[in-house]
């Protein structure tokens, strides 16, 4: 796990980040492999980057030549040097959680053409398909439990690059490519690409270690058509207009977001910024809790988190800083009740910077305290809830950045926190700068949940994560992910009671057994529970995903 070493001296951050009051060690999160794509992502840093402004600036990726190749195909990646650099890998490796695959857009830019028929256009997907699986099967078996992200693409865009050359079409470097695919429509190569992105959704749906952020229209998103596109279909549109994640199949991606190389502009690889778009949505999708450690936890919300000043002023907004010569402290409530009765020996807070008035006050020795139970005469906030002494009181080592809107700051909690944090009651922190700058920072509240505060815990050694946590009692579940059905086969173990607990730490089912093992969780939203199982020897929780 990462290695946290406090200093004595307080640095002061610096403007392009928070410069950490301790030095934290790099941990090797991500493996990155596949085609151009996996390349262009590695050589422009996109990864760590992006995890840096979501808080997560100790976990980085890894790759080479081998593993992230322009021009690879399926075919390549079932190859003796490939499968035996991806294995070394793994193995050389302990801590990658994540394998980032990016591989399978050269099959199609290669190989199809627009003119086939359609059952010989099913037949060249199916056999994509099936090598792309045997990759991730052989991945699975050389690292049981990693979890993969198929990266997936964007559409690309030649037809208006390479007409825009007209009448010299044919100079362009990936002419060749287009017209080996019959020089398809937008609606004709977007299609294919949705087509078979589709086939991964429903691949993710069903295998636990698979998941997929489909983000086909993003750059239509991100970027909009500003101007008339000079090809049919013509028109424009506004960014962030374009409906997610297919956005306008009939239209290309913006060539703004398309990469250039000084004399010519690419058709379907994006710019820097382009794959920082990408693998900011992946992160906000799927990296930002998958990187997280045994459990986390969303704040509560509503009363119960906000911020409080010295002269007893209550805002439901989550504000740190002076404001009119007030400070204001965050506080924040996480219904921990829902964990396991077990030590925590590690724990981050991650917060989301919205809005910046005046100075950063995120710029000198951050302080947090703790209470076990609630500040107040409730856990709701209250003008007294500033004074209040709490269990104990600490600086916590600052990591990520809050230099702009979006960014997100990372506190680990000290050890003399940790003991605070049980299933006896609802945990609470207020969280303040310790000098006054003339600034006040607003942090993203717990409305939407992709950007609410979150704790992130780590268990005691007797705990070895929440998707394996079990007290002599050995449960099957399945199948995992689900859209509904969940079978929970205790063998000769007797179910006395179920419960599901969403991440925020709500109850939001309980059955009591004996039933049959069979559940129905379809009334649930789309999103990670935990799965508390009681037995006749013991207790069971795990965590299950709801498509």
């Amino acid at each position: 796990m990462k290695s946290i070493l406090c200093i004595v001296t307080v640095l002061f951050f610096a403007t392009s980040t928070v410069t950490a009051q301790c030095s934290e060690t790099d941990e090797t999160k991500i493996l990155l492999i596949g085609d151009s794509w996996a390349n262009f992502i590695g050589t422009d840093q996109v990864i760590n980057t992006t995890f840096e402004k979501w808080g997560h600036s100790n976990y980085k990726f890894l790759t080479n030549g081998i593993l992230a190749e322009n021009g690879t195909q399926t075919s390549d990646f079932l190859q003796p040097v490939k499968l035996n650099e991806i294995a070394a890998q793994l193995n050389a490796n302990p801590s990658i959680k994540i394998v980032h695959l990016s591989i399978g857009g050269n099959d199609v830019l290669n190989d199809w053409n627009k003119n086939w028929s359609p059952a010989k256009t099913d037949s060249l997907l199916d056999s994509v398909y099936n090598r792309l699986t045997a990759i991730i099967d052989f991945i699975k078996v050389n690292k049981p439990g990693v979890q993969i992200l198929w990266s997936g693409y964007a559409y690309p865009n030649f037809g208006e690059i390479i007409n825009e050359l007209a009448p010299f079409q044919t100079t362009h470097p990936f002419y060749a490519t287009w017209a080996g695919m019959g020089s398809p429509t937008f609606t004709e190569l977007n299609g294919i690409l949705n087509y078979f992105s589709d086939t991964i959704t429903a691949l993710a749906a069903i295998d636990p270690q698979v998941n997929f952020v489909k983000a086909t229209g993003l750059m239509q998103y991100s970027y909009g058509q500003l101007v008339n596109l000079s090809v049919p279909p013509s028109g424009n549109y506004p960014a962030l207009t374009a409906p997610m994640p297919d956005g306008y199949p009939d239209y290309p991606s913006p060539k703004l977001s398309m990469r250039t190389y000084l004399i010519f502009r690419d058709c379907f690889h994006l710019t820097p910024a382009g794959y920082g778009v990408l693998l900011d949505y992946q992160t906000q999708k799927y990296y930002h809790k998958a990187l997280m450690d045994d459990q986390y936890f969303l704040s509560e919300g509503g009363t119960r988190d906000g911020s409080v000043s010295a002269q007893g002023t209550i805002a439901s907004s989550l504000q740190i800083g002076e404001l009119a010569q007030e400070e204001f402290s965050t506080i924040l409530s996480f219904n921990t009740t829902v964990m396991p009765d077990t030590g925590v020996s590690k724990a981050s807070l991650f917060l989301r910077r919205a809005t910046l008035t005046g100075n950063n006050p995120i710029g000198s020795t951050m302080q947090v305290k703790i209470v076990n139970g609630n500040f107040g005469a409730t856990v709701d906030l209250e003008a007294t809830d500033y004074s209040a002494s709490g269990n104990a009181t600490d600086d916590p080592c600052s990591f990520g950045s809050v230099t702009d809107n979006g960014h997100w700051l990372r506190l680990d909690l000290p050890a003399t926190l940790l003991p605070y944090i049980t299933h006896l009651n609802t945990t609470q922190f207020m969280i303040s700068a310790q000098a006054a700058t003339g600034g006040l920072i607003t942090f993203s509240g717990a409305t939407d949940p992709e950007f609410a505060p979150v704790l992130n815990v780590t268990y005691g050694p007797s705990f070895t994560g929440i998707t394996e946590y079990q007290v002599n009692a050995p449960v099957t579940v399945y199948p995992n992910p689900t859209y509904g059905p969940l079978v929970i086969d205790a063998g000769t173990n007797k179910i006395s009671k179920i419960e599901i607990v969403d991440m925020p730490g709500k109850i939001v089912m309980i059955k009591e057994f004996p039933l049959s093992g069979t559940i129905d969780i379809s009334s649930l939203n789309a999103g990670i529970y935990s799965l508390k199982i009681t037995t006749g020897s013991g207790i069971t929780t795990t965590k299950i995903i709801k498509r």
